[in-house]
């Protein structure tokens, strides 16, 4: 038997569209165990518990790039990460399957080979990077290989997911956004990357507050994510360096200067109408993991 653990993770953020992400305390595990035949899931929503479960699928992929077989496999899955709130859980099941597939076979993990196959299987690395090495990434695929590099964050900011009760699908949040940009609005976003990178490494507040702005896919995105204005508007009348849609959303995170006005902040969300959660969180730094 062999258990997977795997972190959250918030991609984009800001004006990093499908290049940054890191990787949050909010964790999926799977554990795996040797079936004389056949499959069982257990632990995740009935209609998933079937051969075309993500997790699953991950496993078998994992098993033919190492040329194994397994005649049979029990998987249970139990996840803090909500499900389609912009927080990972696809990269999680993902990523899990596949080191599932390592740890169940006592095969040595090569953390490279599993970030290409969880990008081939994803469409796109923002959000499996930071999950499969930790910490806050920049990704990108270049001549069909995907890479990235791994950035420091000043553990002193705060990070405070807001996390509605609804759903926004990725194939929905993507159909928000135009086909085209103009050269400006590509400019504007692109030339704040590096900005906003240094500025999580140097603890520069004022930077960020000025820096975290989006003209590629948040105007868009946020017409999805009912009483956007609303909280944002709530967050920075108490405590935000700067708040930004996690992933697709419909989750926000705000970056807070003083950890005790989470609380606050999530008691004034009770006033709102779509079930808000306040939940503080760390930036994971190992990520994911046998363990």
């Amino acid at each position: 038997m062999v258990k997977i653990r795997v972190p959250a993770t918030s991609a984009n953020i800001g004006p990093g569209f499908d290049t940054l992400g890191m990787a949050l305390n909010l964790y999926g595990e799977f554990t795996f165990a040797e079936k004389p035949d056949g499959l069982q899931i257990t632990g995740c929503d009935p209609k998933f518990q079937n051969n075309e479960n993500l997790v699953y699928q991950s496993f078998l992929a994992g098993l033919s790039h190492l040329r194994k077989t397994a005649p049979g496999v029990s998987i249970d899955i139990r996840s803090d990460i909500p499900v389609a709130r912009g927080l990972g859980s696809s990269s999680s099941c993902v990523i899990g399957g596949i080191l599932g597939a390592y740890g169940l076979t006592g095969s040595p993990v090569d953390r490279n080979a599993v970030f290409s196959m969880a990008t081939a299987i994803e469409g796109h690395p923002d959000n499996v990077s930071p999950a499969i090495f930790g910490g806050l990434t920049a990704s990108c695929a270049i001549g069909g290989r995907a890479w990235y590099k791994k950035y420091d964050m000043d553990p002193r900011f705060h990070l405070l997911a807001l996390i509605p009760d609804f759903e926004v699908n990725t194939a929905d949040a993507r159909r928000a956004m135009p086909g085209s940009y103009s050269l400006s609005d590509v400019t504007y976003s692109s030339s704040r990357l590096g900005v906003v990178l240094k500025s999580f490494e140097d603890y520069d507040k004022d930077l960020l507050r000025i820096a975290m702005d989006d003209r590629i896919h948040e105007p868009y995105r946020k017409k999805l994510i009912r009483e956007y204005d609303e909280v944002r508007a709530l967050c920075r009348e108490i405590d935000s360096v700067c708040l930004f849609i996690s992933g697709s959303g419909s989750t926000l995170i705000n970056i807070l200067e003083q950890e005790e006005n989470a609380a606050v902040i999530g008691e004034k969300l009770k006033g709102l109408q779509c079930g808000w959660t306040a939940r503080l969180l760390k930036l994971d730094t190992e990520g994911a993991k046998i363990l």
